[in-house]
């Protein structure tokens, strides 16, 4: 078993890391606004049935006492004794904070793996962690965070893996972590791929949910609206050209194929329901929005690659307003 540390106690941190503490796994949780819901209350997931995780099908209600993780606002506290992994899970806008939350486990020993939204994340983790140990994770999931800190999930939950360096053989490492607690992996060859592919949603999904302000919408307001709908198609068709051109620019082989991957996402987010993304979810708690990995970007790189960009050009304007 692993020894593994989740900085970043949100969503995708407590509903992965609850997967992983079911499997044996040891956990440790840098936490701050939930720190005293995990030690006073433990752990509460609400789980809807998914393909994708084995304990979805078998717990729809997770309850896990604090004696069965560890959680801290002390990084260095986190990771005395030794680390394996060290699993980033805040948001992107945090990504400065990535060095200060996370070198005492790098120190540990720990290999690095970001669970974030966005390009350029590895990169900057890289500045400061050697490459070899910088790991890059897609969650394909559907998951909210309600204001006591109960974890709801509601679709999906498989997960991309990938290294900076794409060494497959380093990949297998971390895949082997996620498969040991039931949870579906890809294994892309590409990193950067997997990113692109991952925005693909991200861009149209996550932006239209927030442009123009608050109240903003969810994605059945997105789908049902034949405007927003006709919008975001576009949006995800200009996502996945700029993403082959940076491919390309990259000397990379793989490329994106733009019809098929459109019709997957779409048939994906209609068996979402009415979820509220976490960009939404983050205006409407009046927090920092993840913009510039996710939208500021891939428009920097689409200017740089001479692909236009109409569309994330208007969405990345209505969201600075």
């Amino acid at each position: 078993m692993s020894r593994v540390i989740i900085v970043g106690a949100g969503a995708i941190g407590q509903f992965y890391g609850a997967q992983l503490i079911l499997a044996g796994h040891e956990v440790c949780f840098v936490a701050r606004r939930d720190l005293t819901a995990l030690r006073m209350r433990g752990l509460v997931l609400h789980q809807e049935p998914s393909t994708y995780v084995a304990s979805t099908r078998l717990h729809r209600t997770l309850v896990l006492p604090p004696s069965a993780f560890r959680a801290t606002a002390d990084p260095a506290e986190a990771a005395a004794g030794g680390v394996d992994w060290c699993l980033l899970a805040t948001k992107a806008s945090a990504l400065a904070e990535a060095q200060r939350l996370c070198a005492p486990a790098v120190a540990a020993g720990a290999r690095m793996a970001a669970l974030l939204n966005g390009l350029g994340v590895e990169d900057a983790l890289a500045q400061w962690c050697p490459p070899q140990r910088v790991f890059g994770v897609l969650c394909f999931i559907c998951v909210n965070r309600d204001a006591d800190g109960t974890i709801r999930h509601i679709a999906h939950g498989q997960v991309g893996v990938g290294h900076l360096l794409d060494q497959p053989e380093e990949s297998a490492t971390l895949a082997a972590l996620w498969r040991s607690a039931g949870i579906a992996v890809l294994e892309p060859p590409c990193l950067l791929e997997a990113r692109w592919r991952k925005l693909a949603w991200n861009i149209p999904f996550n932006g239209l949910s927030v442009a123009g302000g608050l109240p903003g919408r969810g994605t059945r307001a997105i789908l049902g609206d034949p405007a927003l709908r006709s919008r975001s198609e576009r949006l995800m068709r200009e996502t996945i050209r700029i993403g082959n051109a940076d491919l390309a620019a990259h000397g990379r082989a793989e490329r994106i194929d733009e019809d098929a991957w459109t019709a997957e996402q779409f048939r994906l987010t209609t068996e979402m329901g009415d979820y509220l993304t976490s960009t939404l979810l983050d205006l409407r708690g009046g927090l920092p929005l993840e913009t510039g990995p996710i939208f500021h970007e891939p428009l920097r790189r689409a200017k740089a690659l001479g692909v236009a960009a109409p569309e994330l050009a208007r969405l990345v304007a209505e969201i600075r307003e």
